[in-house]
């Protein structure tokens, strides 16, 4: 008995923290999609220039796949970060409608498409024809990916991973030449449960926070791509 319970201890403690499976995803970043700042972009206090935000647009492929994010808060969530992001290289940029207005331009846009908020044919009329450039924004990769460890001693811990790949663009109005940066975001949601917790066999719900933090990062990565290009073409002149 006395070297069945020893036998026993000892089983125990090599089984301690032992790993019986793990799952991992495979993670690359193009170059085109490389991390930028728009915090690296030196000051500014020259003449701005006014754009117009025409258009949000989730690619239908991406729509396809995840409907999720045809919801209109998930739309005006991307509004609201191209917003804050572009205020933050005022003065280079100022807009010639107001954020509410084109919040408001927004919602009807989604309104008008059952897809949620794609790419759509705008009237451009009144002040926007002021504008120097025109600016899109478009998603066009999006995926959720499970990354799990199972652990005798910690239990199960799960990492969901948000990529979130995004394009934008700014148009010369009068000769059509445009400037682009493209930039992927990620955001990781942690989960950890013991393996005689249930909830383990339930998948980390869509969430919306995870879309909105690799969003701002995808966005950041794309504007502070653009401002530097449209610097060394000396469109600032710094």
């Amino acid at each position: 008995m006395i070297r069945f319970i020893l036998t026993l201890l000892l089983t125990a403690q090599c089984l301690n923290g032992q790993t019986l499976g793990r799952t991992v995803t495979e993670d690359y970043t193009a170059s085109f999609e490389s991390r930028e700042s728009i915090w690296s972009i030196p000051e500014y206090d020259g003449e701005s220039i006014p754009i117009a935000l025409l258009s949000i647009g989730v690619s239908e492929e991406v729509l396809n796949q995840y409907p999720e994010l045809a919801d209109y808060r998930v739309g005006l969530g991307l509004t609201n970060i191209t917003l804050a992001y572009m205020d933050e290289l005022w003065p280079r940029f100022e807009f010639v409608e107001n954020k509410d207005a084109i919040k408001d331009r927004m919602v009807a846009q989604h309104k008008a498409s059952a897809k949620g908020f794609t790419a759509n044919e705008i009237n451009i009329m009144g002040k926007i024809t002021l504008a120097r450039y025109f600016l899109y924004v478009e998603v066009y990769d999006f995926s959720i990916s499970n990354d799990e460890t199972i652990n005798l001693k910690d239990g199960v811990k799960e990492n969901l991973v948000t990529r979130l790949g995004m394009q934008v663009k700014m148009v010369d109005a009068e000769s059509g030449l445009y400037y682009s940066g493209s930039g992927l975001g990620k955001a990781t949601t942690v989960r950890e449960m013991t393996l005689l917790n249930d909830e383990n066999l339930t998948e980390i719900k869509f969430n919306q926070s995870s879309i909105g933090t690799a969003t701002k990062k995808a966005l950041e990565t794309g504007v502070a791509k653009i401002v530097k290009r449209m610097i060394r073409r000396k469109i600032f002149e710094n």
